[in-house]
């Protein structure tokens, strides 16, 4: 691709595995990914509405000022989290059950079906999401999550001329020290 590389206009594609998996390389293609990674979506990044990948940073900070200013002299950060979101038009039993908490799908032969109920403890997944890297094209870039939570949050609306999405939330958690919250950018060497 041409420059400027730093300028990027395509979508990220998301997989998702078991707490513990090993991170692919991120150039790697997906037949060779160590076992245990799930394409989310059928047809990956395919199956994503036009709204993509958003990736939030999000953060709550204190801003102290002293009793002999008016001015913050001090700004600490109280909270951050990152959370990928995206909505998914891919319903198949496999795909919903994955986001509504991992259900499982009992497979009828005739009919396939899966509980909507998720209870009160959410399941937690690695998260490996890639697309086009902003230091080289011809690079990959990747947002990788050792956990996180996967859920399904908002409507679902079924309606001629609309697709079906389920909104899909994939909040990182960070439990314990060696837990990864990190982008990653790779050539494809």
């Amino acid at each position: 691709m041409p420059a400027p590389h730093e300028v990027v206009a395509a979508p990220l594609e998301v997989y998702l595995a078991t707490v513990g998996t090993a991170f692919p390389d991120v150039w790697e293609p997906q037949a060779s990914f160590p076992s245990g990674w799930t394409l989310l979506g059928t047809e990956g990044n395919r199956n994503y509405n036009d709204d993509g990948v958003v990736v939030n940073h999000g953060e709550e900070v204190f801003d102290f000022t002293p009793a002999g200013s008016t001015m913050p002299s001090k700004r600490f950060r109280t909270a951050e989290t990152f959370m990928l979101s995206l909505s998914l038009v891919d319903v198949s039993a496999a795909q919903y059950a994955l986001v509504m908490n991992d259900a499982d799908v009992t497979d009828g032969g005739r009919y396939k079906e899966f509980s909507l109920y998720r209870g009160d403890q959410v399941n937690s997944f690695a998260v490996f999401a890639r697309g086009m890297s902003g230091e080289d094209n011809a690079y990959y870039m990747s947002y990788e999550f050792s956990k996180a939570f996967v859920s399904v949050n908002g409507d679902v609306t079924y309606n001629k001329g609309e697709v079906a999405a389920l909104p899909v939330e994939i909040l990182a958690v960070k439990h314990e020290d060696s837990d990864v919250i990190r982008v990653r950018i790779q050539d494809v060497t």
